[in-house]
């Protein structure tokens, strides 16, 4: 069972990775060189996951509490 303040910094930290989401996204978008778009392609979809399992774990957190 997750604390209110478990709850509180996983969902601070899912807004962080969201962020990051979003960031490696827009680069992978505006660079030209197609090896470093790769690299910000890869980094954007592991932030991705991150963030999904994070998401799992606050849900499955919220509904034993």
């Amino acid at each position: 069972m997750l604390s209110s303040k478990e709850v509180m910094e996983l969902e601070d930290i899912l807004g962080m990775e969201q962020t990051s989401v979003n960031a490696l996204n827009h680069f992978s978008n505006t660079v030209q060189d197609n090896q470093s778009k790769q690299l910000f392609q890869q980094m954007a979809q592991k932030s991705q996951q991150h963030f999904q399992t994070l998401s799992k774990h606050l849900s499955a957190g919220k509904t034993l509490q």
